[in-house]
């Protein structure tokens, strides 16, 4: 049997620094202050539905997750997981005495029902590993174990099963519409669960009585504040008002660390391969020459330096994948289609000359290959300050050739609404930071995703590509893992549904006013990442006061 098994409590719940565990016992109390972007608050607590990012891992946590910085498995509402000998079935035991954050027990039903209601509707299956058939059946083997079975032979199931976060079954049951359930109360298992207040501008959510480590969290609370743009929060984090930043902000260490240079910090490690997504299922983006004639026409150191004040780095792969997973890049791809990604807008013309995009009516704008109007947008957040900077920036250089591209920048769920359902021309967007490449592809991929994530609304999809995707974890050898992300950076490329930007930078700015416990480039116990589950626990559960 392949067991892993529960690390040291200080670790393995934990992950954190060892400065923590070799002073005396933390300060307790104190809140935590962090800014979202959004117009307003509400009582909607539903980690699948969340439009925010701001409950799970807070609220809800999974049964485990990876730490990459620390590459080990943090286990969190589970102690262990198990493979059986044939890679075809795993079982994860949870901890003992698990609660909700109501008192109600937290067993193996509820992580049971939570893959049940996966199967039912589709925006539960996180991870799609039910849609996908990688999960075939989860089976109930105890009050504390959960088995499930795989399609066939897999040793990285974990990491997507790692990805759910089980919810109350006796909350959920309850619901008459869970595509939209807003669990208003707030009952969860994540370190805070009780609501203090929710106004429209403001929220703030306190200690869960029933959280399974006594000892934690060191904070009352974590109050988080509305703000319109990244604008907005760079003087709120200026003046001290916020704790920890999450957010784009120009010239850093000027506007931020100079105001306070012994307590505002920032470590921006990288993260995310940023993209420009294109709709291949609508004209223009349906012919693949104009999709390259948009890559090359795009100078992406430029938009790296005016548009992100050079934090990020451009991305020349045209694989699919940016710096946080270097070590995965394929060279042969680079050489065969390397010059997708460097700027040459006299190439880009010769390519909508040859596909036929000309300017038939003469009015100064090139028109599709049957004369009719070509014209489209671009969407990105409206509020996200440097990424519509670098789609006006895009717009730009398409005009230089004559394009008639436009800014659209829309509310978060205009932008969540029309990716996932593939109602866009082309889009700013990200790409899965995830344990390994793999989930990446099968995000951008795998037919499964289609509607459900924001990478895979693009139209490009395969059985072939599947089936990649499927039978690796079924690899023992690294050449053949290695191989099989070759050829989906070769397919990547080929295709271009989307052309890499650049490698963003992980945003993140914190306050050593008051709170002790931070990640940094000298203690870099997890990755500083704010929405991701499991990375935000570790650091809240890691805050203390001074």
């Amino acid at each position: 049997m392949k067991t892993f098994h529960m690390l040291a409590l200080a670790v393995a719940v934990a992950s954190a620094s060892a400065s923590v565990y070799a002073e005396k016992t933390p300060l307790k109390g104190g809140t935590l202050t962090v800014p979202v972007i959004t117009t307003a608050f509400t009582k909607s607590f539903n980690p699948y539905v969340d439009k925010l990012n701001i409950v799970g891992g807070m609220m809800f946590e999974p049964l485990a997750f990876t730490n990459v910085r620390q590459g080990e498995t943090s286990y969190r509402l589970a102690e262990s997981f198990e493979y059986d000998e044939d890679y075809k079935s795993i079982t994860y035991t949870l901890r003992e005495g698990l609660e909700w954050s109501d008192g109600e027990p937290l067993t193996a039903d509820d992580v049971v029902y939570t893959f049940e209601l996966a199967r039912e509707v589709a925006i539960y299956d996180i991870a799609g590993v039910i849609a996908s058939g990688l999960v075939t059946q989860v089976t109930k083997v105890s009050d504390r174990a959960v088995r499930f079975d795989l399609a066939q032979k897999d040793s990285t199931a974990h990491w997507d099963i790692n990805r759910y976060m089980p919810l109350p079954r006796h909350v959920w049951s309850e619901a008459e519409d869970l595509t939209t359930f807003g669990n208003p109360e707030g009952i969860g298992s994540g370190p805070v669960t009780e609501l203090s207040y929710v106004r429209a501008q403001q929220m703030e959510v306190c200690r869960n009585p029933h959280y399974f480590l006594e000892d934690r969290p060191y904070l009352d609370c974590v109050k988080y504040r509305a703000f319109s743009d990244n604008s907005q929060i760079q003087p709120a984090l200026m003046s001290g008002e916020l704790d920890w930043g999450s957010n784009f902000i120009a010239d850093v260490d000027k506007t931020y660390v100079e105001t306070n240079p012994d307590n505002h910090h920032y470590w921006y490690p990288p993260n995310d391969a940023i993209h420009l997504y294109f709709n291949t299922k609508r004209a223009p983006f349906d012919n693949v020459k104009f999709r390259q004639a948009v890559s090359v026409a795009l100078d992406r150191e430029s938009i790296v330096e005016f548009a992100a004040y050079g934090y990020p780095t451009p991305n020349f792969s045209p694989g699919g994948i940016g710096d946080y997973f270097s070590d995965y890049m394929s060279e042969s791809v680079m050489d065969d289609y390397g010059w997708l990604t460097q700027y040459d807008p006299d190439r880009a013309r010769e390519l909508l000359d040859e596909a036929g995009y000309v300017d038939a009516d003469g009015d100064g704008l090139r028109d599709l290959p049957d004369g009719s109007p070509l014209s489209f947008d671009i969407q990105v957040v409206n509020g996200w300050t440097d990424w519509v900077q670098a789609v006006m920036m895009i717009t730009e250089y398409l005009q230089e050739l004559d394009i008639d591209a436009s800014v659209n920048a829309v509310e978060w769920g205009v932008y969540d609404k029309s990716l996932k359902e593939g109602e866009y021309d082309a889009a700013i967007n990200w790409s899965l930071l995830s344990t390994h490449p793999i989930q990446t592809f099968k995000e951008y991929y795998h037919t499964s995703r289609a509607g459900q994530i924001w990478h895979a609304g693009h139209g490009v999809h395969s059985e072939e590509v599947d089936e990649l995707i499927e039978g690796f974890g079924a690899l023992t050898e690294e050449s053949a893992k290695q191989e099989t992300l070759d050829e989906l950076q070769r397919f990547t490329a080929e295709k271009l549904p989307f052309t890499p930007l650049f490698s963003n930078a992980t945003w993140f700015q914190y306050n050593t006013s008051r709170f002790k416990g931070w990640p940094s480039a000298e203690d870099p116990y997890v990755h500083p990442v704010f929405y991701t589950v499991g990375n935000n626990t570790l650091i809240f559960n890691n805050l203390h006061l001074k």
